[in-house]
């Protein structure tokens, strides 16, 4: 029986589906390892809830977020992502200034400071 790559791609879905599992709350990342003298090489995937390192430019991943949610008729999903996206595209200028301000703050070790700005970009995102 042929399949084509929708097919298969649902069922892995409704395979992962059954985990406890928030696409928003995370993203899958990858770390490549070569050895030193360049004979191995190790790529792992995982999934990771970090959202220290979590940009504006995001706002694509978002969007691809969105239209999986919209697809899959998750109507609570999409309404968050949306909000999520405008949010974020509202902010555009704010975000970026108050990023370029904590890297400041924290190289000449400001931590009062690097603390304030770093909760002002978690209500911003």
């Amino acid at each position: 029986m042929k399949r084509n790559y929708n097919d298969v791609f649902r069922f892995i879905d409704e395979m992962f589906g059954q985990f406890d599992f928030n696409p928003t709350g995370g993203e899958w990342k990858t770390q490549t390892k070569t050895s030193s003298d360049g004979t191995s090489k190790i790529t792992t995937h995982y999934w990771s809830n970090d959202k220290s390192d979590s940009k504006i430019e995001n706002v694509e991943k978002l969007k691809s977020q969105l239209e999986y949610a919209i697809e899959n008729e998750d109507f609570e999903l999409a309404v968050a992502l949306r909000d999520k996206i405008k949010g974020l595209d509202t902010n555009r200028e704010l975000i970026t200034k108050l990023e370029l301000e904590l890297k400041q703050s924290i190289q000449e070790q400001n931590f009062e400071r690097s603390i304030e700005v770093r909760d002002q970009l978690r209500k911003l995102k």
